[in-house]
């Protein structure tokens, strides 16, 4: 009988399907190993999280200082104190224990209750400039 006459049952050559598990090996091993060295993103908590019940973050800027901040770290302890210059030169304790939660050049990022809040805002209304004291740890 002629070749061409005939039927032949159709499949594929070992070779080929060799490389095509070989091949889908590769791609799930390289998909692998994409995700597991991909980095996993950090959730940052915010700083109002990060607040104790019934207290605020308060900006103090460095225009509202009458002295250099003492070098400050995240957790301090502060008390503040209002000065007035001039003829009628005078010191007001202003707010006790506020406690740091970042400093910089722009000025101190503090965390306050509603009286050192009202306390500090009305000192700066009124003319006085800030002196921000460490309180120590032992």
């Amino acid at each position: 009988m002629l070749p061409a006459l005939t039927i032949r049952r159709r499949t594929l050559p070992s070779r080929r399907v060799l490389l095509a598990g070989s091949s889908a090996a590769l791609f799930l091993a390289a998909a692998a190993t994409q995700l597991a060295s991909a980095p996993v993103p950090v959730q940052q908590a915010s700083l109002a999280a990060e607040l104790r019940p019934s207290t605020w973050a308060m900006l103090i800027p460095t225009a509202w200082l009458a002295a250099p901040a003492p070098r400050l770290q995240r957790g301090d302890a502060l008390d503040i104190l209002a000065v007035r210059g001039g003829d009628r030169a005078g010191v007001l304790p202003v707010a006790y224990a506020v406690t740091v939660l970042s400093a910089d050049e722009r000025g101190l990022v503090l965390q306050v209750d509603e009286n050192d809040a009202s306390a500090i805002a009305a000192a700066r209304g009124g003319g006085m400039l800030l002196v921000a004291l460490l309180r120590s740890i032992r």
